[in-house]
């Protein structure tokens, strides 16, 4: 997560930063005291109508991919180990209709830009539970897994503030904070180095590397997750008319622990459709 979001226009029927949340299906809980961090996840959204913006696609397929990566994202950390809550920041009340029926909690954002809706979801978090670390998570992370995101939050709760960066070592996907401790966002363009300077340390644990890919670019869609595991991704994918970038994605970056330019291990590239 690289860009800042935005302006964000004050939303018709706004909480104001006041979330609506869904019992805590683990309660308020501290663990602290047996070294375990529970965490509240917030996973901002941009206008859906606007999001993706650099995909070079026809704006009802821009909407469908972000959608998709949207719902996928919040239901893998909705079924994350050690993740109490999730709540969505969102634009309009609209864009909340991909992650309807998940028992995700809301707010709807009334400030510019996505270090604004990070902080209002921060705010919310630690309102409806105290007992929490806050992790701000990007709502495009194509190759996310709960078992995935549950590795990189264990490593995160060592830390006051943690943080994992993108796979262009710019910028920054996971950013956590333990209870107790401001989230501290700096998004924007050379994030990486912004949230080092503010003191985060840097998740460098083996196995992270997959939760580092955001989607910006159409050849990061080659990048697909078995649709077992991304059902609504990979169907989007699936309808997506041929694209010359889905065929090579061989600069993508490597990351440590994948060999050079290919997928991380049990991820398919999608093939062009004929």
């Amino acid at each position: 997560m690289t860009t800042g979001r935005p302006g964000r226009g004050r939303a018709d029927g706004g909480t104001h930063g006041r979330a609506h949340h869904p019992a805590d299906r683990d309660g308020h809980r501290d663990n602290r005291a047996r070294g375990e961090v529970r965490w509240a996840v917030v996973v901002p959204q941009k206008d859906l109508r606007l999001a993706k913006s650099r995909l070079a696609l026809d704006s009802p397929d821009r909407q469908r991919v972000a959608s998709a990566l949207f719902r996928d994202t919040v239901a893998a950390a909705q079924h994350t180990p050690g993740v109490a809550t999730v709540i969505v920041v969102v634009d309009r009340i609209q864009d909340l209709e991909p992650v309807a029926g998940l028992g995700v909690g809301h707010v709807l954002g009334t400030g510019p830009g996505l270090n604004e809706a990070l902080h209002q979801g921060e705010r919310a978090a630690r309102a409806g539970h105290p007992g929490c670390g806050v992790a701000a998570l990007p709502a495009d992370l194509p190759l996310i897994e709960p078992a995935l995101l549950g590795r990189a939050l264990a490593e995160a709760g060592a830390h006051d503030r943690a943080f994992l960066p993108d796979a262009d070592d710019e910028g920054t996907t996971l950013l956590t904070a333990r209870p107790g401790h401001a989230l501290g966002p700096v998004y924007g363009i050379g994030s990486r180095e912004a949230h080092r300077r503010s003191g985060a340390v840097e998740l460098t644990g083996p196995g992270l590397a997959a939760l580092r890919y955001d989607l910006d670019c159409l050849a990061h869609l080659a990048l697909v997750p078995p649709p077992a595991r991304h059902t609504h991704l990979s169907d989007v994918l699936a309808r997506l008319r041929p694209v010359p970038s889905l065929v090579d994605a061989s600069y993508l970056p490597g990351l440590p622990g994948l060999p050079g330019r290919t997928a991380p291990p049990g991820v398919v590239r999608h093939p062009p459709r004929a």
